[in-house]
């Protein structure tokens, strides 16, 4: 399931989790969110957003749980919130999407 799409002019939309609504304090108290899609024309991008300081805690969990780390789709921004995850998505659109990988088509 999917939330309401913000579209942001005409290159790109992005579509919350449906669970986050109503919920929005406590994504921003956890530090992170899952299921965030990017939908371009080209590709789409379903990316997991963390503020640094859940990103950096799970990140350590991780590394001394299995001995290393893989990032893949993960954006950090200074709080998870829609306004901070709306103004990351249209800086890194403004990069041409670098760093996503599109979702596989299925």
């Amino acid at each position: 399931m999917t939330g309401h799409p913000v579209e942001l002019g005409s290159s790109y939309t992005v579509t919350f989790p449906e669970y986050l609504d109503g919920y929005e304090w406590e994504a921003e108290a956890k530090g992170f969110l899952v299921g965030v899609t990017v939908s371009t024309l080209a590709a789409t991008f379903v990316v997991t957003v963390y503020d640094l300081t859940r990103l950096t805690q799970d990140l350590a969990d991780e590394v001394r749980a299995t001995g290393h780390s893989t990032l893949s789709n993960v954006l950090v921004v200074p709080a998870v919130t829609r306004a901070e995850i709306l103004r990351a998505v249209e800086r890194v659109a403004a990069d041409g999407f670098d760093g996503l990988h599109p979702q596989a088509a299925g």
